[in-house]
């Protein structure tokens, strides 16, 4: 089963499909593998799709303390999953704190970085604090599980998906929240070189277009900057025809592997 054991005892599960060039796909706040489904079935005739479950949700643990939890944590879980399959270089598709995720990764490890993909991402926690979604807010939010259901549907995901998080604790959902709030990477922007992709769309709930799109595309170079109108939080979802056409141009325009 494709389950590792990481430097701190958590087990990780992840998935592979394909082969070729890698592209990794990064989940965030729904952190599961099924919401890349679509990409998965497109992009594996070409390449090798990577994904895992993160810590915290799906068939990876959920371990405590709340140190077990942050993005530092998310990157060494992707290095770890990507040293056991053999890649060294890949463009990592960020969804939401993903892409958080894949910043820290290509900062850690440029030359592994062909690329990075930000879906519905952001720079600061602040920007999703000043939208109204602060720490309290999301609590709430996400207190039950009939409430974490109906919030995950909010934002753009289907049931079949947003019923995933009725089987994870509280306590590792929160760990989650903490870490994407208080995740800033404003001040190192300018360090990543590599190609880079924001997919946003104009209705996105979580973590606005202005500022959050906006302030990526001003603060990176050598991007490409795309907006899906009429789409929430999670566009690789909910126009995923869209998705895989602008993701598959970056692909093959501006990747030099």
């Amino acid at each position: 089963m494709p389950f590792l054991t990481v430097d701190d005892g958590c087990e990780i599960y992840y998935e592979t499909e394909g082969s070729g060039q890698a592209l990794v796909f990064a989940s965030g706040f729904m952190g599961v593998t099924k919401i890349w489904r679509e990409q998965f079935a497109e992009f594996s005739k070409e390449y090798q799709c990577i994904a895992w479950d993160n810590r915290g949700a799906g068939r990876s643990d959920k371990p405590l303390p709340r140190v077990a939890y942050g993005i530092e944590r998310h990157r060494d879980d992707l290095h770890a999953v990507l040293t056991k399959l053999g890649v060294e270089r890949a463009v990592i598709i960020g969804h939401s704190f993903g892409a958080n995720t894949a910043c820290l990764y290509c900062l850690k490890y440029p030359k592994g970085t062909a690329g990075i993909v930000f879906v519905n991402s952001y720079a600061t926690g602040q920007h999703i604090i000043q939208a109204g979604n602060t720490y309290d807010v999301i609590k709430n939010a996400v207190k039950t599980k009939e409430s974490r259901v109906n919030f995950y549907m909010s934002v753009g995901l289907s049931k079949e998906v947003a019923m995933e998080s009725a089987y994870w604790p509280l306590y590792a959902v929160l760990g989650n929240a903490e870490s994407f709030l208080e995740f800033d990477v404003t001040q190192r922007l300018s360090q990543i070189k590599c190609p880079t992709l924001i997919i946003h769309g104009d209705r996105d709930v979580v973590c606005p277009l202005e500022p959050s799109a906006t302030y990526l595309r001003d603060n990176l170079s050598n991007v490409t900057y795309e907006v899906f109108k009429g789409v929430n939080h999670c566009s690789m979802t909910e126009e995923p025809r869209k998705f895989n056409q602008v993701l598959a141009k970056f692909l093959k325009e501006k990747i030099r592997w």
